[in-house]
């Protein structure tokens, strides 16, 4: 992707560069842009959200920015009286409480989530040089002791250079636009677009926003465009924006450009101006690509319009008839004078203004408008407005108005509640048309998904109250088929390209659960390649180091973030993948240090494919606790994979139950029914809570953690999951060298006792097996048995506490786990009930010869993957287990006494499944990767690892052929691991049999059978360990399951 500061075009220039480019060339430098890897980076400002401005080096964007750094510096000055003067956010509803006994006036304290402005990353484009703080100066808005104070930090916020084309701005700003694009950069629109998508990664990324971004136009009105109104779908704007001006016929507006750029970077758009650019259904379909991005405008409704629309309303309210309403505005701003400049952009001007009361349907009304220049006037705008109506009998009813004000202080606050606003409601995923109603109250004629609302100012600010508390306070139920959300059933779109279908996940989790990671969390600090480990004094050495996000909630919301619905989307198409978890929620402490800063920034990273991570609640916690420090983790990583750890808990040592309830507590704010409009909401429920390392929290142990997950509980959907994992335990004094711990001890015991009852999943390694219960593990070639019957017998001592899972990962060996019975799966709905009094020896999935690998958070990313895999359920999609051809008979049901027992008795074409087919179909997939798809190497190889196997590992597999595969199933069910029949199997692994048409037999709601769900928590692990796909930030599940999923049973009854 090329940025506004480095390109290397060298094709030919289009008539558009031409137009665009001529005449005009940079003077000034953009921002130095490193690399977005360079790990020295150290963005200067964390904003909570982004705002980015076109047009930033105006009136508007200089006077919003020196407003939020006088905030924000806590800047005092004189006023032009010489009365003394502080910062305040007066106009912003967004940044002020309630007044008086009946409230009112702002939402601070009405609801939590708005973020605070003073905290905003602010940047945008500009087309004339003048930094920003020098521009403030020369525009003589606000006070010069004010100006004088913030001028320097203005002028160190670097502008990207602005998309220029003169055909769409008046000859008065031709002479001054000297800082654009130029034509090596942006030969035509398709480099013009990359470019501005470029500046938008470059900003969020060197500015640490973590929140949402918003992009407003706040650039000088253009001419309005045929062309934008003809764009009908996405597909059509993408491919328009990709031809010349001769073969779409005309040029294209740069605010459609900018529109475009940020809803495909994931951000909301807003149009300040009055052009009609949101006249583009193109757009608004664009925008419903993904949740939480918004397309808004037009033009803001700030001054004498806004009082407009509150008198007119008062008018009617009254029953008067409005006649005529005649007003006159006139300024002498930069706006305003390349409006006298340019007729069509003042054309555009006047329909706004005109169009502003169309929804009431009142054709009696006659509004005209005048709009004048007057240079010594400036920004400080004059109103005068006339309103005469008809009242009792006829009689003539006159009111008149006169306005005074900065046109630009008026303005700046719609700016910032905008960004706030769309801040707030994308992190509820809150739906983008009752997000444009919402907000309509900001602009003269609201456009897109807005259009045609009542204009009237107090009914707007009655519909901006209803949706902001329900997006506040709203956990809307789902309706459910066959036990799946209906949400989750949906088609969700994932990406734009001409003749793609909709995909549906055939596998999903119910309601769209959210997923909470609570418990331990630092920054790992690695040294890779470490020699030593010995224990000796020796000097060590390692090769490089790398901070990761370490704890249990690091590396959990690492996992869980990355696994999506299908292959990663290039960059042509949507950026945000589909997500496995729609949302990952860490808890933990993170302190505001350097270390905590950088362990937020790795949060984030982690969802940086869908965008599923949700730091709200642990960033506000941040600013509650100014004095807390962030643990850190310095972790040498061996030449053999293992690993040593030097560990600081920091303020971690002082989590408590209280803390964690109070996090808690932010994500499931009140209920009440208000009678407010339910209908779209999409809000996910919280299906499970994933709790790591007690041993290393003192606080949170004992009755400490059993209250906690009792608590915690109640927001779950359908009790939901709980899942902990075990980490730091320290040796425990058995009774009796060798001796197995007692139950009753187990019970008792200081840390995880009185929580084991509470507990869904529960995860440890064999070595914090052998310490918590004293079980006797040999880890010879001749006591694999041995050792399998006492791992066995000692989690049979968690499952008698109350544990309903219990899994033990022992490293190259595989993994262990243990079910209890119904009766304990009961008080647990939401975990899959065939899973009750089963158990499984599972070996640990192979990995290429050589792969290096890296063992740290291993057993996080098993847990994380179990757990998953315990949530997903079967949307009733294509399943490769159940298809059959069209041609073929009725399943045997359907079929007489007769021909079942023809179909019985007859000589079978295939072969019965075995032990060896079986293993050859679970490890086809990765040795095909592995061989490179030669089928020779790959049957050979099998054979090998086959051998290999211990006499366990081929009767385990015995018995699963034996209690999978029965005679009736056989055909269904097998595979003759042939040459020639491997084809078929790829064939059918990869639905690329183009010639045969299926039947498929839905099965809602049915979850993955236990082997199956064990199996791709390894593959999961696997993928965490091996460090060629360590840091991918995306694991496509499908290909995931196609490696684990065994069979579906013969019976929906009956679980997958």
């Amino acid at each position: 992707m090329r940025s506004s500061a480095y390109s290397d075009v060298d094709s030919a220039a289009s008539m558009t560069s031409t137009f665009r480019h001529s005449k005009f060339a940079p003077t000034s430098t953009a921002p130095d842009k490193k690399l977005l890897t360079d790990s020295s980076h150290r963005p200067k400002t964390h904003g909570s959200f982004g705002i980015l401005v076109v047009g930033l080096g105006g009136a508007n964007g200089t006077t919003m920015l020196a407003g939020i750094l006088a905030n924000r510096l806590g800047i005092d000055w004189r006023g032009a009286k010489g009365e003394p003067m502080t910062p305040n956010y007066y106009g912003c509803i967004t940044q002020l409480d309630q007044r008086g006994v009946h409230g009112g006036v702002g939402y601070r304290d009405m609801v939590s989530g708005l973020a605070d402005a003073s905290m905003a990353a602010i940047g945008g484009w500009e087309i004339r040089p003048t930094p920003p703080g020098d521009a403030l100066l020369e525009a003589q808005i606000l006070d010069y002791d004010l100006v004088r104070q913030v001028q320097q930090e203005m002028n160190k916020f670097k502008l990207f250079r602005g998309l220029f084309d003169p055909r769409f701005i008046g000859t008065s700003q031709h002479e001054t636009a000297t800082h654009v694009l130029t034509e090596m950069e942006a030969q035509n629109d398709s480099e013009a677009l990359k470019c501005l998508r470029a500046d938008i990664r470059y900003f969020k990324w060197r500015n640490g926003v973590v929140g949402h971004t918003t992009v407003i136009w706040s650039a000088s009105v253009e001419p309005n465009s045929e062309l934008v109104s003809q764009l009908r779908t996405a597909n059509e704007l993408l491919q328009s924006i990709e031809l010349t001006e001769d073969e779409r016929g005309g040029p294209l507006p740069p605010s459609l450009l900018y529109a475009t750029a940020a809803l495909l970077e994931g951000c909301s758009f807003v149009n300040g101006g009055s052009q009609n650019t949101l006249d583009c259904p193109a757009l608004w379909e664009l925008a419903k690509q993904q949740l939480g991005v918004y397309l808004l405008g037009t033009d803001f409704k700030a001054g004498q319009t806004k009082f407009k629309t509150a008198a007119v309303e008062y008018i009617r309210t009254m029953g008067l008839t409005p006649k005529v309403i005649a007003s006159s505005n006139h300024l002498g701003n930069n706006d305003m004078r390349n409006l006298a400049s340019a007729k069509a952009a003042s054309s555009a001007k006047l329909r706004v203004k005109h169009d502003i009361f169309a929804p009431w349907d009142e054709p009696q009304l006659d509004h005209k408008v005048s709009i004048m220049f007057t240079r010594f006037i400036n920004d400080d705008k004059r109103d005068f407005v006339e309103y005469t109506s008809l009242g009792f009998l006829g009689q003539t009813h006159t009111m008149v108005t006169y306005t005074r004000a900065s046109d630009s202080v008026l303005c700046v606050p719609l700016m910032i509640d905008a960004a706030v606003w769309c801040d707030f409601f994308s992190a509820r995923s809150w739906p983008y048309e009752k997000v444009s109603k919402a907000l309509a109250y900001l602009f003269k004629v609201p456009e897109g998904a807005a259009k045609g609302v009542d204009p009237g100012f107090f009914k707007q600010m009655q519909e901006l109250k209803e949706q902001v508390l329900a997006a506040h306070e709203s956990k809307a139920g789902h309706k459910t088929i066959g036990g799946i959300s209906s949400a989750t059933t949906e088609k969700r779109r994932v990406r734009i390209r001409a003749e793609d279908e909709e995909a549906v996940a055939e596998w999903a989790i119910p309601h769209n659960a959210r997923i909470i990671c609570a418990g331990l969390a630092c920054v790992d600090m690695q040294l890779n390649d470490a020699t030593g480990g010995d224990g000796g004094e020796g000097i060590e050495t390692f090769q490089g180091e790398k901070s990761i996000g370490g704890g249990s909630v690091s590396m959990a919301c690492k996992t869980l973030a990355r696994l999506c619905h299908g292959a990663h989307l290039g960059e042509g198409y949507m950026q945000v993948t589909p997500p496995v978890v729609s949302s990952v929620t860490p808890l933990c402490m993170i302190g505001n240090d350097d270390s905590g800063t950088k362990l937020l920034s790795l949060l984030e990273e982690c969802g940086s494919a869908s965008r599923n991570v949700d730091t709200r609640v642990v960033r506000q916690s941040r600013v509650q606790h100014p004095s807390s420090r962030t643990a850190l983790s310095v972790l040498p990583i061996y030449q053999d994979g293992r690993r040593g750890c030097f560990f600081d808990a920091a303020s971690n040592n002082d989590l408590t139950t209280d803390f964690f309830l109070e996090m808690i507590s932010e994500l499931s704010s009140g209920l009440s029914a208000r009678g407010i409009d339910t209908s779209g909401m999409s809000t996910p429920e919280y299906g499970a809570l994933l709790f790591g390392y007690p041993h290393l929290l003192p606080h949170m142990q004992g009755q400490s953690l059993a209250r906690f997950f009792h608590e915690s509980r109640k927001i779950l959907v359908e009790r939901g999951i709980i899942a902990l994992d075990l980490n730091g335990v320290p040796e425990i004094s058995i009774v009796k060298a060798g001796a197995i711990r007692s139950l009753n001890d187990l019970r008792h015991d200081r840390v995880i006792g009185p929580a084991l009852q509470h507990v869904d999943i529960l995860h440890m390694n064999e070595d914090e097996l052998v310490l918590l219960t004293g079980c006797r593990i040999l880890d010879t070639r001749d006591s694999e048995q041995e050792d399998e019957f006492n791992i066995a017998k000692a989690v049979d001592l968690f499952l008698q506490c109350g544990v309903a899972v219990v899994a033990v990962t022992r490293g190259r060996k595989g993994s262990y786990v243990a079910c209890n019975n119904v009766e304990r799966f009961g008080q647990s709905p939401a975990l899959p009930s065939s899973w009750a009094n089963c158990s499984v020896h599972m070996p640990a999935s192979l990995l290429p010869p050589g792969t290096r690998i890296n063992t740290n958070g291993a057993g996080d990313a098993y847990t994380s993957g179990l757990l998953v895999a315990s949530m997903l359920r079967h949307t009733g999609g294509v399943s490769l287990e159940r298809t059959v051809r069209v041609d073929d008979p009725p399943p045997s049901r359907l079929q007489s006494p007769n021909k079942k027992n023809e179909s019985k008795n007859a000589p079978s074409t295939t072969k019965k499944m075995t032990p060896y087919t079986l293993y050859m179909r679970e490890n086809y997939v990765s040795l095909k990767q592995q061989c490179g798809g030669d089928k020779k190497a790959i049957f050979s190889s099998c054979h090998e690892m086959w051998e290999n196997e211990s006499e366990d590992v081929k009767a385990m597999y015995a018995r699963m052929v034996k209690e999978e595969y029965d005679d009736s199933a056989t055909e269904a069910a097998t595979a003759i691991m042939s040459d020639t029949s491997m084809d078929a199997l790829e064939s059918k692994l990869s639905r690329e049999d183009a010639g045969v048409h299926f039947r498929t037999e839905e099965v809602y709601n049915a979850s993955l059978k236990l082997e199956s769900a064990v199996q791709l928590a390894g593959l999961i692990a696997a993928r965490h360990v091996d460090t060629s796909t360590r840091d991918l930030n995306h694991l496509d599940l499908t290909k995931l399951l196609q490696e684990s999923i065994m069979a579906l049973s013969p019976t929906p009854t009956i679980e997958i």
